[in-house]
């Protein structure tokens, strides 16, 4: 699944922020950051891995908590959020993932490669690869 048109600000904040981050130029970083929160209206902090080829398809509502892992290529909808629980760090993405619109996926789990969460969905355990989760709490559905 490709998405090219209008979908990589967010992304590119990301990136220009990330970088900031890495060549400890961290206020620029900092403003970044609010930046993308005040006007983009999403939370995706400089600390965050994103893999390359990922994708925000709608960026509005996004949430990442600061220790979380993104594989290449996934592709994320409007209103996720990838967050801790119980003071845990965020979770690990694996590669080529799906997240669909307001989906949660909550703690320091793994979702594997290749696996696609549904809209709404609110993952708390670990995915294995090649998997569809739906529902509240997650279920896997289908096994490819």
């Amino acid at each position: 699944m490709q998405h090219k048109e209008g979908v990589g600000i967010a992304i590119k904040f990301y990136r220009f922020e990330r970088w900031c981050y890495l060549h400890h130029l961290k206020i620029f970083a900092i403003f970044t950051y609010r930046f993308m929160q005040i006007v983009l209206g999403c939370t995706i902090p400089y600390s965050v891995e994103i893999g390359d080829n990922c994708v925000i398809a709608h960026w509005h509502g996004i949430v990442i908590h600061h220790m979380t892992k993104i594989g290449q290529g996934t592709v994320l909808y409007q209103n996720v959020t990838l967050g801790g629980r119980n003071g845990e760090r965020g979770p690990d993405i694996g590669s080529n993932c799906v997240i669909g619109a307001g989906a949660c996926v909550l703690g320091h789990i793994k979702v594997g490669n290749n696996v696609k969460i549904g809209a709404n969905a609110v993952v708390l355990k670990d995915v294995p690869d090649n998997c569809t989760v739906v529902g509240v709490p997650a279920e896997i559905v289908v096994r490819s």
